[in-house]
């Protein structure tokens, strides 16, 4: 018998999955209280509120936690770490405040700019309010990751960003006062001081040289990163914006559902990002290179041959689960979907790997890629609409530069480390996935005449748990080493 018993490092990234899935349903339970007890206007402006926050949080805090992650990790020392922190709440501070300064000063026009009207002025102020409060949580959030103390931060989450906004949410909702919520849910995020007042009581103060040195060395990292989330959300949001504009609300609609399982299972991993970036930053400054490209080399694989897996299997039932999951109405999103869908394997590689690349790289290598894939994104997708494509010109242009931008990452990588392919067992992984893929198409079309869309997912479930477990047990045969250490790290 075996005793599951994971390694500290698997650990982290359990427990930091299983905290952003419950941040995750917290949310969807705050959505529901807020559009039911606000109404649908109020609910409206709150939502445009939180998305502006979202979309600017980047540039207020100029990526500044990626660098104090990367770089508290990198060191023990004691003052240094007071030097990063302290230069970090210099840094992200000083921009807050002229943003702010900018803000108030123009609040007015800013605020019917932004809601069509001057009724939401108090939203507009408790925006600005909410602003401040997650500068501070993000230093702090950073610093817990940094030293590699993610049940700290996995508290800091939960607390702040999942169970008072809920509570919250679920008492004030029927107040249909916004700006209420967005003040109290802001004023929770102003808890932070706390752990970060003790955070820096037991670091060492740093001098003023050291400080300057730091945000020197913290900005010259982190600010080409800023441009990185908007690039992102630039190629996320560009079949829906272009579907709307030139097709009409209906196909941008279907747009959203193609990309949802996106999100979906972006979550399922955005954990292994999160504890990566420090672990690979400490191997980095431990000069730990032919064991850290060992780990690189056995993830790299990993995603190849599970990548491809899910994709061609999510692909196989992708009609399935639209039609369950939505209802019969959205059929039209089946042919979209399908095609995003040949997307997801690489757009996963990038989401766990873009934090090893933020790690080993002061280069910002992650927006330089981003840029290239949402540029040839937008090309492709406009001259296939105007060549009559449609919708599904937009979806092969999104499905290019997902592509681009995976292949890219992964490149660099294979590049960077010298990396073969002779350990990534192409013909033999091509072969299995083609004999899996084939018979799952057979027995689909089998079942398909005695049972309902429902049931044939339900079978389709088991079925894909069984091949899955078949294709494991290749890998365990074949002495694969990333799933050699995997059980390592798992049983003992």
């Amino acid at each position: 018998m075996f005793n599951i018993k994971l390694s500290p490092f698997l650990k982290n990234i359990v427990t930091t999955t299983i905290t952003s899935f419950i941040t995750i349903i917290s949310m969807i339970f705050i959505m529901r209280f807020l559009a039911r007890g606000l109404g649908p206007e109020e609910f409206g402006a709150y939502s445009l509120a939180r998305r502006i926050i979202s979309n600017i949080i980047p540039l207020a805090t100029l990526s500044i936690d990626l660098a104090l992650v990367r770089y508290i990790a990198m060191t023990n020392k004691k003052r240094l770490q007071g030097s990063y922190v302290v230069s970090s709440i210099i840094s992200t501070g000083t921009v807050l405040v002229m943003l702010l300064i900018i803000a108030v000063s123009a609040s007015k026009q800013l605020s019917f700019l932004i809601f069509h009207s001057n009724e939401y002025l108090k939203l507009y102020y408790a925006s600005l309010f909410m602003l401040g409060g997650y500068g501070i949580f993000i230093i702090a959030y950073a610093f817990f990751r940094g030293m590699q103390k993610f049940n700290a931060a996995n508290s800091l989450q939960l607390c702040l960003i999942a169970v008072i906004p809920l509570i919250v949410s679920y008492n004030f909702a029927y107040k249909k006062n916004s700006s209420l919520i967005m003040f109290l849910m802001g004023l929770a995020l102003y808890l932070s001081i706390i752990p970060l007042v003790l955070i820096i009581k037991k670091t060492k103060l740093p001098g003023l040289s050291d400080v300057i040195s730091s945000i020197k060395t913290l900005l010259k990292y982190s600010l080409p990163r800023v441009p990185a989330g908007f690039f992102l959300a630039g190629l996320l949001t560009l079949g829906p914006l272009l579907a709307g504009l030139i097709l009409g609300l209906e196909e941008a609609g279907y747009f959203v559902v193609g990309q949802s399982v996106f999100r979906i299972m972006e979550s399922a991993i955005v954990g292994f990002g999160l504890v990566a970036l420090p672990k690979v930053s400490q191997l980095l400054a431990e000069n730990n290179t032919e064991f850290l490209k060992s780990k690189i080399e056995d993830i790299l694989i990993m995603i190849f041959q599970l990548g491809l897996f899910v994709t061609i299997h999510i692909f196989i039932w992708s009609k399935e689960i639209v039609l369950v999951w939505l209802g019969s109405e959205y059929i039209d999103a089946v042919p979209v979907m399908k095609i995003i869908i040949l997307s997801l394997g690489p757009y996963l590689g990038y989401v766990i790997l873009r934090s090893i690349v933020d790690a080993i790289e002061v280069k910002a290598i992650n927006t330089f890629n981003l840029s290239i894939s949402l540029v040839i994104a937008a090309v492709t997708s406009i001259i296939f609409i105007y060549t009559g494509f449609g919708i599904i010109g937009l979806a092969i242009g999104t499905t290019t530069g997902f592509v681009i931008l995976g292949i890219m990452t992964c490149f660099y990588l294979l590049k960077r480390y010298k990396i073969s392919f002779d350990n990534f067992m192409l013909p033999w992984v091509i072969l299995l996935n083609t004999l899996f893929a084939c018979s799952v198409i057979l027995i689909k079309q089998f079942i398909d005449p005695f049972l309902n869309q429902s049931n044939i997912l339900i079978v389709g479930f088991f079925i894909e748990g069984i091949l899955f477990l078949c294709y494991l047990y290749f890998f365990h045969k074949k002495k694969i080493r990333w799933f050699s250490e995997l059980k390592k790290r798992i049983f003992c």
